[in-house]
């Protein structure tokens, strides 16, 4: 087990969003070994190909899947599907998400072990990041970058965790901030709750495949988001994530916009790569432990 995740203190700059769970909700099943997989979706091609190939979830195995359609924000489909679920382990997680054979049992164990440690856990998720530590943790496949994260062998303490896989309990009352606009960075908002509820977040071994069209650049949707999030937890710049680190004096913010420009005024063309037909071509053994071109 790897050391504990930093406990330094970070409050949200105003109300926070976690709230326990009321008597008049449906009382969620306990067992580490049951979940309620969530996803929002807006293209059901995508869904079918990637999420609903999974071996467990096509094969029946994890059959509590609530799928969320029509919603402006990833907020609002998650916290409905909070109400909703009848297990304590909730599984958020991408649409263009490909979850292979055993990554279930792979997410049981990792809780197992962190409850037989006595360890107060908020969010788990296969891929985080903390300050310090370039590269990230947990090992994944996304389309464009290949393999990336570096592996690991049991639950590492991360300071936000990518929005690809997003693990919680229903019973910590944590909730999406249903404030936050669209669809990003509400799982490093996540992060920073549970963080502020005194619980640690971790990524875990449990290898995925995101199989999404990669974006060249960050699109206006995510800054407001990432603004939402600067001002609302002010106190705990700087903000470390999947995408960028938010800061004081967002360096890396105007560090991407000045790339962007440059690359238009030199007429230099980057194409996003597409998703892949099938994502259990790249799920080979290799892959999920990082020997192939590591």
């Amino acid at each position: 087990m790897s050391a504990r995740a930093d406990s330094r203190p970070c409050e949200p700059c105003g109300t926070s969003t976690a709230t326990a769970i009321g008597a008049h909700e449906v009382q969620p099943d306990m067992s580490p070994d049951r979940c309620t997989i969530v996803a929002a979706v807006n293209d059901r091609t995508v869904l079918a190909r990637n999420l609903l190939l999974s071996p467990d979830i096509a094969g029946g195995r994890q059959p509590d899947l609530l799928l969320k359609e029509g919603f402006n924000s990833a907020a609002a489909a998650y916290n409905r599907a909070i109400d909703e679920a009848r297990s304590d382990i909730l599984v958020f997680v991408h649409q263009d998400v490909y979850l292979p054979e055993h990554w279930f049992d792979a997410v049981s164990r990792a809780i197992r072990s962190l409850d037989d440690a006595g360890i107060a856990w908020g969010v788990l998720g296969s891929f985080g990041v903390r300050g310090g530590s370039p590269g990230g943790w947990g090992r994944v496949y996304t389309t464009g970058r290949g393999l990336h994260g570096r592996v690991i062998h049991g639950p590492e303490p991360v300071e936000t965790l990518d929005e690809i896989v997003l693990i919680t309990r229903r019973s910590t009352g944590l909730r999406f901030d249903a404030e936050l606009p669209h669809f990003h960075l509400y799982g490093t908002d996540l992060c920073l709750q549970a963080r502020s509820a005194g619980l640690s977040n971790y990524a875990i071994p449990a290898f995925c495949v995101h199989n999404t069209n990669q974006l060249i650049e960050l699109p206006a949707e995510f800054y407001r988001c990432h603004d939402h999030i600067k001002k609302k937890w002010r106190h705990c710049l700087p903000i470390h994530t999947s995408c960028i680190v938010i800061s004081r004096f967002d360096r890396e913010r105007h560090e991407r916009r000045l790339k962007a420009l440059v690359h238009k005024a030199l007429g230099r063309v980057t194409h996003p790569l597409a998703r892949v037909d099938d994502p259990r071509k790249v799920c080979s053994l290799d892959l999920q432990i990082g020997r192939s071109r590591q």
